[in-house]
């Protein structure tokens, strides 16, 4: 499913910018949602299947809340599931376009996998709720028996399918935003199958799974006893059942983060690590503490107020997450981006030429001489390395030439980083065809 690489347009420097926020609002709306999504899903299958073999009522009310929580009307599986992961994957669509990397086309199947999982979602809920109506009738007449059958089966049907397509949708949505971030394996990587095999997408796969789990017992406790002065109708039996049930895996599940993000961090290749991933990563560990802290002060002494302090703090150890993320893959699309910044730009001076308004652009050897020679000689050092010794490496790779004069960076230790020149693109063009025009005929 390249094509949606193919129809990209390319982008000035300021709208990647703006992408780049965009994609960190859509991360915060999609990534609580779909992993809160499928904590509860685990949690209401089998607690539903519990109270069912123990007839156990409270099991049962359990299993229908969690799904409540998360699922309080059918449109927030559109607003907050569907809608962002589709804008997640044009906006990866936008920033990879000029790449091999597969990771539009297996977002892009996580899409179509996540919608087919939001159907059954909403399937297994309304199933829930009409069983629950069901079985509340008195009346033991055969139609009756037989809605009761139907129900049962559409809940444990919708239920299974349900998490097997979120499952799916959610290794997509790793694998797809994984591969973004390691450049190393845009051009050997060629099935998402392979991410199986590689330690980052193992890890994060994971972490989504504590993290799901956590997001939803500390949801499940937040909406139970805070949101609104909490659940109506709550006796001392189900209160102490849900603290049960969430109390001791969400403190588990939570004093794990910390691992995790240190290893999503060690496992980045260099180019993707900046100072942001750096200082979200830590963050997200001091967030995630204070929460810990607010959970484990639940298990000594049950105080409705931490519910609400936990999961708010949660919530912002996640939007730390996000921006880590985001960050990374700002430092892997660096040299793309550059380059997606100088299509735009040649695309734009052609328009306005078409359109009769020149654009006043000096030539390769005005730039050299204004710019470039007080630093660099052809064939000796001065405060950069000499043409002919760095030049060779670019010969046959005129793309990465252009990016390394349009985004300078320190590669040899022994000069000091070359200053970015502020060139437009096609200065910056003029310049590397005039370097490497003067290269081959020295040579």
């Amino acid at each position: 499913m390249d094509f949606l690489k193919q129809i990209a347009l390319p982008q000035s420097e300021a709208q990647i910018g703006v992408l780049y926020f965009v994609l960190n609002v859509i991360y915060i709306l999609l990534l609580p949602f779909i992993s809160y999504l499928f904590g509860a899903l685990i949690l209401s299958l089998y607690h539903n299947r519990k109270g069912r073999k123990q007839n156990n009522a409270l099991s049962i009310r359990f299993s229908k809340d969690v799904i409540d929580h998360i699922l309080p009307n059918k449109s927030i599986l559109l607003l907050f599931g569907v809608v962002p992961y589709m804008a997640l994957t044009f906006a990866y669509a936008q920033l990879l376009q000029d790449t091999a990397a597969i990771s539009v086309s297996i977002l892009s199947w996580g899409l179509l996998l996540f919608a087919a999982a939001a159907a059954f979602a909403s399937s297994y809920q309304s199933a829930l709720k009409v069983g629950g109506v069901l079985e509340s009738v008195s009346a033991n007449t055969e139609e009756m028996e037989s809605y009761r059958t139907q129900m049962s089966e559409t809940r444990r049907t919708s239920g299974k399918y349900a998490l097997i397509f979120l499952v799916a949708a959610g290794y997509c949505l790793i694998a797809g935003t994984s591969l973004a971030v390691h450049p190393n394996q845009w051009q050997t990587i060629s099935s998402a199958v392979e991410l199986l095999f590689s330690l980052d997408v193992l890890a994060k796969l994971i972490q989504f799974v504590l993290l799901s789990f956590t997001i939803t017992c500390l949801g499940t406790l937040f909406f139970t006893f805070s949101w609104q002065g909490g659940s109506k109708h709550l006796t001392a039996e189900y209160t102490e059942y849900v603290k049960k049930a969430t109390l001791p895996t969400g403190l588990i599940t939570l004093l794990l983060q910390p691992l995790f993000v240190v290893l999503s961090v060690v496992l980045l290749p260099v180019q993707s690590l900046t100072g942001l991933v750096f200082l979200s990563a830590f963050l997200v560990i001091f967030f995630v503490f204070l929460a810990s802290h607010s959970v484990y002060g639940m298990l000594k002494g049950f105080v409705a107020g931490y519910a609400a302090k936990a999961f708010y703090l949660f919530v912002l150890a996640l939007g730390c997450m996000v921006v880590q993320g985001t960050a990374s893959l700002s430092g892997a699309t660096k040299n793309s981006s550059a380059l997606l910044a100088y299509r735009y730009t040649i695309h734009h001076e052609e328009l306005l030429a078409k359109l009769g308004i020149n654009l006043a652009i000096f030539s390769g050897e005005d730039i050299f001489n204004a710019k470039c020679s007080a630093c660099h000689e052809f064939g000796a050092k001065k405060v950069g390395p000499a043409y002919k010794d760095v030049l060779p490496k670019y010969e046959n790779d005129r793309t990465k030439l252009l990016s390394f004069v349009m985004n300078p960076q320190k590669i040899n230790p022994a000069f000091p980083p070359m200053p970015n020149q502020g060139l437009k693109p096609a200065e910056a063009d003029s310049i590397a065809a005039y370097i490497m025009l003067m290269y081959k005929q020295a040579k």
